[in-house]
């Protein structure tokens, strides 16, 4: 049974699938209470409705949409419950990968949703350009990993993120998330690798690392793994020197760092 313990409070959360039960609308509300937290470049809203496949005519109906707040882009989220077949996820996949989503009528729907739902009122003009230019991202939301899902989902051209919920004995709740949850860059930079010194990148150009104390280590994500980064200036140019135990990235892979919003920091191969 999978649980996390909580130093500072000397406390144990139990993964709530192991000890009670929760359905999949119970799944999915929990998901929408922290909606600011996992999606904070979007609008998040309920998307109950039909798509239509352009090929087989079947229709399936997802869970969410989301709106990129600059409306530079959406997608489509797929709850699930990680006891249901990868047979039943795919099915709902490859609708919503050749769904025809008809943008005047998407508009008009997704206006009010995002009226009621975020509090937002968007032209509808933007809304039926957006749906008619852009092809929407899928990701599916499980509250488990399957390295099996994740194979098959990837193959479809979807992304798979995982949203565990814990809760310990006092009913507090905790959560552990992981996958590819969107992330907007607000700043990035390309890394190469040190032509003499192992475990050093350069940073090829200007990146302001803020609230940042440049005597401790860095934390950067790297396909959703946390890796410990020291910061090193040398004759006017930043160095990231790896200082955990095993570096996960490849010697001869190009990088980029790009930082989010909030000043966390990802590396990713490019």
């Amino acid at each position: 049974m999978s649980r996390v313990l909580v130093p500072h409070e000397s406390k144990w959360y139990d993964k709530l699938k192991a000890i009670g039960y929760y359905g999949e609308t119970d799944f999915e509300n929990s998901i929408r209470q922290h909606l600011e937290s996992l999606f904070p470049d979007y609008h998040v809203f309920p998307f109950k409705k039909d798509i239509k496949s352009r090929s087989t005519n079947e229709k399936k109906k997802p869970d969410l949409a989301m709106v990129r707040k600059n409306l530079t882009a959406w997608g489509i989220i797929e709850v699930e419950l990680a006891e249901h077949t990868i047979g039943h996820v795919l099915d709902q996949l490859r609708v919503f990968k050749d769904g025809d989503y008809n943008a005047p009528e998407t508009a008009l729907y997704v206006q009010n949703k995002l009226k009621k739902h975020c509090n937002k009122t968007i032209n509808l003009a933007r809304l039926t350009s957006l749906f008619a230019e852009k092809t929407p991202s899928i990701l599916v939301i499980a509250d488990s990993h399957n390295e099996a899902w994740n194979t098959e989902v990837l193959k479809l051209g979807a992304d798979l993120c995982v949203f565990e919920i814990f809760k310990s004995a006092r009913g507090r709740h905790l959560y552990r998330t992981f996958g590819k949850f969107p992330i907007v860059a607000a700043r990035g930079v390309q890394c190469r690798k040190h032509p003499q010194l192992a475990n050093m990148m350069e940073i090829t150009g200007v990146f302001q690392f803020r609230k940042t104390d440049w005597n401790k280590p860095v934390d950067i994500d790297y396909d959703g793994i946390i890796t410990p980064w020291n910061l090193i200036e040398d004759g006017g140019i930043t160095y990231l020197r790896f200082c955990g135990r095993m570096n996960p990235l490849s010697p001869n892979t190009p990088y980029c760092l790009f930082a989010d919003k909030a000043n966390k920091y990802y590396l990713k191969s490019i």
